[in-house]
């Protein structure tokens, strides 16, 4: 991302995960305002009072939410990532993770790009919904989008409904590896959890939670959460 910020326009990342290799022009991750998909421009227009945009990378939605008025705190891990958004003019950022950011509570905390992704495994989600609700004012929201893959990745288990692969884990448990110009990191895992599952884990949680945006072609939908006790 910092080769596209200083001028390499063909800049791409390779992604590999349990499914398929994909190749990603990074100029996806500076997109405008016209370009989001339906639920991210819902996720920005259900945004309400102080939003913390965690994962923030170039961005994009913060300086959307900026430009209407809105108080937006730009929280990332890596530092270029952090100088990425400081020079587009993002004017509160912070180097830190969601679990360690030390800041009042808000009213939206907005998880965007597979934010869900953040609770690694379906076994971490339970506990990813515990802790992150400190982040939350009373009557605040979290907006956050993941995957059913089933729909994208193997249709013949949303067919049939299967949630389990043949050696037992959960069909949304991923392994992710980045590669940019020949170099390899190193795998981490990354959830997608469908939304019905999503839904029975947030009522468990003591949360209320409202599918905002359905699975489109690929699986892509938006949930609202809100605490419920």
């Amino acid at each position: 991302m910092l080769a596209f910020h200083r001028g390499d326009r063909n800049a791409q990342i390779v992604v590999y995960d349990d499914f398929e290799r994909d190749e990603v022009p990074i100029s996806y991750f500076f997109r405008g305002p016209d370009e989001f998909p339906r639920l991210e421009r819902v996720a920005l227009d259900l945004c309400r009072g102080r939003v913390l945009d965690v994962g923030a990378g170039s961005g994009c939605h913060s300086l959307v939410l900026q430009n209407l008025g809105m108080e937006v705190t730009a929280i990332d891990v890596q530092p270029g990532l952090v100088t990425i958004l400081q020079e587009r003019g993002v004017r509160d950022v912070r180097m830190a993770s969601w679990q360690d950011l030390d800041a009042e509570p808000y009213d939206t905390v907005l998880l965007l790009m597979n934010g869900l992704g953040l609770a690694e495994t379906l076994d971490g989600l339970g506990d990813f919904l515990r802790d992150i609700r400190r982040l939350l004012r009373p009557g605040g929201r979290i907006l956050a989008d993941s995957t059913d893959v089933r729909v994208r990745m193997d249709p013949s288990a949303a067919d049939d409904e299967t949630l389990t692969r043949p050696d037992g884990r959960y069909i949304g448990d991923l392994h992710f590896q980045l590669e940019f110009e020949g170099r390899k990191a190193d795998p981490f895992p990354q959830l997608y959890v469908d939304p019905e599952t999503l839904m029975n884990y947030a009522v468990d949680g003591g949360w209320n939670c409202e599918i905002a945006c359905p699975p489109d072609h690929y699986g892509n939908y938006l949930a609202q959460l809100e605490v419920s006790r």
